[in-house]
Parts: C-alpha cells; structure tokens; sequence
C-alpha cells in the first residue's frame, strides 16, 4: 500500500520546519535544540514543553512523510553542537558524566513506552466496542451500505490493536489486551484532552457523530476531491531559572499529552516522537555519538524484540488495509502511518492511502467514511469547488455531495445506551445471554493474546468468535429491557 520508506530519497523541497545544516543558528526562535531538549538539565520546564511541541512537528512530519533526505538535515542541523562524550561502559563517576547520567543513564523508556503504547491499544480497543454494538444493532436486510461502512472500520481498528502489539514486541515489551485492566468502561472519555464521551449505543444519528469525534482529523484543511471523479467508493524560547528536575519522565510526558494532544492522529505523533527520543538515547549510549542520519538510527537500540511474536501479513485474518511486521524504526513509521491513514486520511486527502500508491482502489479514511453515513450522500461524484481554497483544499468539516447513500435511521433496535450485567439481574435470561457475550468477546481477546505472545495459529479462531458475538448481540437486542429499551452487550469482563 505504501512506499517502503528506505526507498524514499528523492530531494525535497526547503521546508520552514527545519534549518540548513549550512546554517551555524541552528535553534530557531520557537524553541530550544533537539540537543538541548535531551541533555540539557537546565532547561526550564516552559522549554521543554515548547520543545517537545516544535521538535515532535518536525520528525513526524518528516519520517511520517518519508522525507528521509530532509530528516538527515535536521539531525545534522541539531545535532551539530559538542556533547559530552560517554563510554558505553563508563560508570559516570565524573563530574562532567553527571549530567549525561542525569538525562540519558536514568531514563528507562521501558515503562514509559509500555504505558503510552497500552493506552494506544486501549484507544484502539475503546472503539471496537460502540463500532460493533452500532453494526449489531442494524436490522437484517437494513443499511446495507452503512453496515459495510462500520464493518470494515471495526476490522481496522482491531488491526490497529494488532500492530501496536507488533511495535511493542519489537522493543521487547509484553503486550496486554485481554486483562480486566484492558477493558474500556463505557461511557468513557478517550485519553485525550477530548471533551466528548464514547459509549455503547444503539445505530443512529447520534452514535455516527461520537464516531466522527472518535476519528476527527489532526489537520484543518483537506484536499477537495475531484469533480470528475468517476470511481465508486469501495463502501465507503528564552531560558528561565536553571531547574533541577529531568523533565523526561512518565508523569511529564503524559501530561504532555492530557494537555496539548485533541486528537488519536495527534497521540500517535507524540509518541512516535518519544520512540524516536528513546531510539537517538540508545544509539548514543552504545556509539558515545550522536546519530546523523536514518540509517544509523533504524536498527538496533531499543528494537531488541523476539521476531517470532510478530503478527505478519499472512497470518491476519481481516479484509482492509495492511499489517505491518515491526523490527526497525522503518516498521513502527509503516505502522504509524497505516493507522494514522486509515482513521484520519493520508496525505492531506480524504483517503486512506495515496490513491495512486494503492493496486486495489483507494477508501476513504474513517473520519470520512462516518461522515458519509451521517450526511446520507457520498463525497465522490461530488462538487466541492465552492467549499475549495486557490490551493484545492477544503475544511474536513464539508459534507459530502455526492451521490445519495440510502440510510434508514429507524432500522435498528432500541437499545438501552451503556448497558451493564447489573441491569439484568432481575432477569435470569437476559443475564445469562449477557455473560455468554462477555464470555465470547472475553475468547476473541485471548485469542489475539495468545497470537501476540507468538502463537500466532490462534488468530484464525478469531473469526469463530466474531459470527458468534453477532448472533449472541442480537439476541440480546431483539429483547425488551424497559417499556422504552432493548437489552443489548455489555462488552465487560465475565466475572468468573
């Protein structure tokens, strides 16, 4: 679906977001160096902050786009100043260590990357609940494209559950995604500085908008499809007082993101750059230098997996988009990329991937795809010349205006919103289905547990299960609850 980014070294254009290596001012006036930002303990928390919002920008922008040539600039223009040289097997007894033992010796990225890579499985797994209960609750026969829709974003994001589990294998961190622990509690807020909640709710107007907050792009502005499109969609810095705290620690770095990070596109930038933060430690630490290029920083380092607990193509079960292995720096962009594209668009376009870099046809992001149910029209066929700047971009807020896609907003059980197993006690049928669900959903996750853990066979059972979760929800949703509502899943873990 995508370039391999190693193959990537056309020469880009001059971009505004970095500096000429050539250039001896190297550190522009929003913030402090890269190499400040790392090692240097004086820095007031005010620049790291700023630091961490300029420096990020840059290197996702740059590795997430392949611009391999620039991103070799950037490292050079910031890292061009002396650091402290270190002996990997030094013990920083001396005075001028201190400082480097301080930034670099005390940071353990293990519980770092293991909790903000479980709270991204847990972004990804917060969204499958609602999408399947919304896809359960559509009547036989009803919906037949909005169905397909919410389906194949639903696969997706269990794909996305996946390849996280291949990023944190990859740096030898054990994943987790079937404990009590790794359950959403809905409704809930996603962990982001998000002002909506994310519950389980029956199909309908309502529970489409929450799934377009869910999947809201990063960036304002998006490229207008063409007019004469004829395809049809698949289904469419001053420095302060010196500080004596190192800045770089869980605590800050979530903090972080509960503050500056609006969107799940946004989360995967952050932490794409403290992956990459971690990885430039490491080589340091190792080469008692500082990287200059990709190549030195690709491999090695923190990427110190088992290669046999790696989810690969070949063994996932799901239909749409790509799962990618993970080894090197190269396969955490692939996978950053994949999900980034599929849920917001690639490209600055409402679509998953480059369109001329997908064999298959091009799809539509999720964002974009929900927008398209909500609205009840395609964007494809459409004209979006009066919603389009000079440069061919439009707001991602503009409905689509294409042709119509038939939705029946009264096809779809009643479901009481958020159910718990507490509201079935008085009724011994109703509580039994529940826990039979739970107990269905509870095997999906062993399942893909089991798969992560490298016995990646037990992935296939996974299809057994999906079949029998859809049966066993309408089961429970054909059933009234109140006078107003039906039952419906639960999605909690089975209590014994």
């Amino acid at each position: 679906m995508r370039q391999r980014l190693i193959n990537k070294t056309e020469p880009q254009e001059n971009s505004s977001l970095l500096r000429s290596s050539s250039d001896k001012n190297t550190i522009v006036d929003e913030a402090v160096s890269l190499q400040s930002l790392l090692f240097d303990n004086t820095n007031s928390k005010e620049n790291w902050i700023e630091g961490i919002k300029y420096h990020s920008k840059n290197v996702t922008n740059l590795l997430l786009n392949n611009q391999i040539d620039a991103f070799n600039e950037y490292l050079r223009s910031q890292f061009g100043g002396e650091v402290p040289e270190i002996n990997p097997t030094a013990d920083f007894s001396g005075e001028k260590a201190f400082q480097v033992k301080k930034g670099l010796e005390n940071l353990d990225y293990r519980p770092i990357l293991q909790d903000l890579l479980q709270t991204a499985i847990l972004i990804e797994h917060s969204t499958i609940p609602p999408y399947l209960t919304a896809l359960y609750s559509i009547k036989d026969g009803t919906n037949i494209l909005p169905s397909q829709i919410i389906r194949s974003v639903a696969v997706e994001e269990m794909l996305h559950m996946i390849m996280v589990c291949n990023v944190m294998n990859a740096v030898s961190i054990q994943p987790s995604v079937n404990r009590p622990q790794n359950y959403p509690n809905y409704p809930m807020k996603l962990p982001l500085n998000v002002d909506f909640y994310v519950g389980l709710e029956t199909f309908s107007s309502n529970s489409i908008a929450t799934f377009i907050a869910i999947e809201s792009p990063s960036n304002p502005l998006v490229k207008a499809p063409k007019y004469d499109y004829d395809a049809q969609p698949e289904a469419m810095f001053s420095k302060s007082a010196v500080q004596e705290d190192n800045f770089w620690t869980l605590e800050n770095m979530k903090d972080f993101i509960m503050k500056n990070v609006h969107t799940i596109g946004e989360y995967y930038d952050v932490v794409f750059f403290y992956i990459v933060v971690f990885q430039i430690i490491a080589y340091y630490k190792a080469n008692g230098k500082l990287p200059q290029t990709f190549e030195e920083l690709n491999k090695g380092g923190i990427f110190t997996g088992d290669p046999a607990k790696q989810i690969r193509p070949e063994q996932y079960y799901g239909s749409g988009g790509k799962l990618y292995p993970v080894d090197a720096l190269e396969g955490v962009i692939l996978v950053f990329q994949e999900i980034k594209g599929q849920g917001e668009g690639a490209d600055d376009s409402i679509f998953d991937v480059d369109p001329s870099q997908f064999e298959e046809g091009a799809e539509l992001a999720h964002y974009f795809r929900f927008k398209e149910i909500f609205h009840e029209h395609f964007y494809l066929g459409g004209d979006y010349r009066p919603f389009t700047d000079e440069n061919g971009m439009m707001p991602v807020t503009t409905p689509p205006v294409g042709k119509p896609l038939p939705v029946d907003w009264n096809a779809a059980y009643p479901m009481k919103p958020n159910p718990k197993m507490s509201d079935y006690q008085s009724n011994p049928q109703l509580f039994e289905q529940g826990k039979q669900f739970n107990v269905t959903y509870k095997k999906l996750l062993d399942a893909i547990q089991a798969a992560v853990e490298g016995h990646s066979e037990e992935l296939a059972k996974s299809i057994m299960y999906m079949y029998a979760l859809k049966e066993q929800a309408i089961g429970l949703m054909s059933q009234p609850l109140t006078s107003q509502y039906n039952a419906g899943p639960t999605f909690e873990y089975p209590s014994n």
